[in-house]
């Protein structure tokens, strides 16, 4: 049987069709395919870029003094001398390759001007954002780390 030029090409459409919905159906019901936003309400975060920007400046100040320890088991924060006083920080944990990963923690200082988050890390790379208030000044610490 000989195929003629206008049989070949709706052959060739109806099988480039098929390939197409193939891979539209593939990736919206596999979970492997399934990625999340990085931030669920984009827009209103971005409206408080600013405010984001002047925490993060303030945070220049002791990027170096505050020492972030992570390992699979944890994370550990060294404070300098100056911030053994400062009652509560938090940290956030992102993870992103993975949202179900990230964490947000409360966290305070012991005597020794130590924090210790006891939640596991994955393998992998992870950025790691403290915040906190001290002597009425917020502050943004941003560090990444890869975890072996």
């Amino acid at each position: 049987m000989k195929l003629n030029w206008g049989t070949s090409i709706v052959i060739a459409m109806t099988l480039f069709i098929g390939f197409i919905m193939y891979m539209v159906i593939t990736m919206t019901t596999q979970k492997a395919y399934d990625h999340d936003l990085v931030v669920e309400e984009y827009y209103k975060k971005e409206m408080t870029l600013n405010d984001k920007l002047q925490k993060i400046e303030n945070g220049k100040l002791y990027a170096t003094d505050i020492k972030f320890n992570a390992n699979p088991n944890g994370l550990l924060l060294s404070f300098p001398e100056e911030l053994k006083s400062l009652s509560e920080a938090n940290i956030f944990a992102y993870r992103a390759s993975d949202k179900a990963l990230d964490f947000n923690s409360s966290i305070t200082l012991n005597s020794q001007g130590e924090a210790l988050v006891n939640r596991p890390l994955a393998r992998g790379l992870w950025e790691f954002t403290l915040a906190f208030t001290y002597q009425d000044k917020d502050y943004l610490i941003t560090k990444s780390a890869n975890i072996q």
